[in-house]
C-alpha cells in the first residue's frame, strides 16, 4: 500500500504544482527536497535518540548541500539527489537504528522520491522547467561563444607542435586550452578529447584511461559549476592568458564572472609553437 500511496502522491503534488505554475520557480523541488530530508531528524526527536539524530542530521546536511547546488547551478543535481534519497530510503534500516521512523515510511519515501525524481527529469527534458536560470545560462553561452576563437588557436598551435615532432609543447599548448575554456561545457570536452588523441598518438595507456575519466568528468560536472581542477598547474609567465585581449586577460586574473567579458574586437593572434 505505501508503494501506491507515494506514487499518488508523488505525481499528485508534482503534477498540481504544474498545473497551478509552482515549479515555474526554480526554488520548489530543491526545497522540496530539503523537506523530504528533514523527515528524518523529525522521527529521530519523535523517537528521543540523540544519537540516532546526530546521525540523521549527517545525511540532512549532505541532501541540503546538495539541493543548494543544484539551485545554485543546475537542477540536475536535484534529481540527483531525490534519486539518492531514494536509495537511502532503501538502505536507512540497516544504516541508521532509528526509533521513530514508522514501518512503512522508508518504503513510501523511497517511491515517492524516485517518482518525484523521474518527474522533475521529464520537466527538464523537456524543457517545461529552467535547469539553470536564464541569466546563467546566457552567460555560459556568451562564453563559450566569446572563448571558442581563442581555444582553437591553442589547437592549431598543438598540432603544429606535433608536426615538428615537439610533443611536450604540444601538451603544453593543449594544457593552455583547458586554462581557457574549461568553464565551457563543450570546450572542456574538446580539451580532454584532444588530450585523449595526444595520448593514443604518444601510446600512454595510462593518460589514455584518465583522459576518458576527465571527458565524463568534464562532460557532467561542468555544467553543473563544478569543474575539475585537471591540468591547472604552474605555467611560466602568463601562458594561460596568452591570446586574450587586454581587457580580458585582466578580468581572468581578477576572477571576474566570464559572462561580464569584453566581446574580443578581433579573432585571436596565431599561437605558434615554439621549442622549450
Amino acid at each position: 500500500m505505501e508503494y501506491i500511496v507515494g506514487v499518488v502522491l508523488a505525481l499528485g503534488i508534482s503534477g498540481l504544482a504544474t498545473v497551478v505554475g509552482l515549479d515555474r520557480d526554480r526554488a520548489f523541488y530543491p526545497t522540496l527536497t530539503i523537506v523530504i530530508a528533514s523527515y528524518y531528524d523529525l522521527f529521530a526527536v519523535i523517537g528521543g535518540s540523540l544519537h540516532a539524530l546526530m546521525l540523521e542530521s549527517a545525511g540532512v546536511a549532505a541532501f541540503l548541500l546538495l539541493s543548494l547546488i543544484g539551485f545554485r547551478f543546475t537542477l540536475w543535481w536535484v534529481v540527483a539527489a531525490l534519486a539518492a534519497h531514494g536509495v537511502f530510503d532503501w538502505f536507512h534500516g540497516r544504516l541508521i537504528a532509528d526509533p521513530g521512523v514508522p514501518s512503512w515510511w522508508p518504503m513510501f519515501c523511497l517511491t515517492y522520491d524516485v517518482v518525484a525524481a523521474a518527474y522533475l527529469s521529464w520537466l527538464l527534458g523537456f524543457s517545461r522547467v529552467a535547469a539553470r536560470s536564464n541569466r546563467v545560462t546566457e552567460q555560459v553561452k556568451e562564453f563559450s561563444h566569446r572563448i571558442r576563437p581563442y581555444v582553437h588557436a591553442e589547437f592549431l598551435a598543438a598540432e603544429e607542435c606535433d608536426g615538428r615532432g615537439d610533443f611536450a609543447g604540444s601538451f603544453q599548448h593543449l594544457e593552455r586550452a583547458h586554462v581557457l575554456g574549461q568553464a565551457s561545457t563543450r570546450e572542456h570536452v574538446r580539451v580532454h578529447w584532444q588530450m585523449l588523441r595526444w595520448a593514443a598518438r604518444q601510446r600512454q595507456p595510462q593518460e589514455l584511461a584518465a583522459q576518458v575519466l576527465r571527458i565524463v568528468g568534464a562532460a557532467v560536472l561542468t555544467g553543473a559549476g563544478l569543474v575539475p581542477p585537471g591540468y591547472l598547474k604552474a605555467m611560466p609567465g602568463d601562458a594561460p592568458d596568452r591570446g586574450l585581449p587586454d581587457h580580458d586577460r585582466q578580468r581572468r586574473r581578477s576572477g571576474t564572472n566570464p559572462g561580464e567579458w569584453s566581446r574580443p574586437a578581433s579573432q585571436p593572434r596565431m599561437m605558434r609553437c615554439s621549442r622549450r
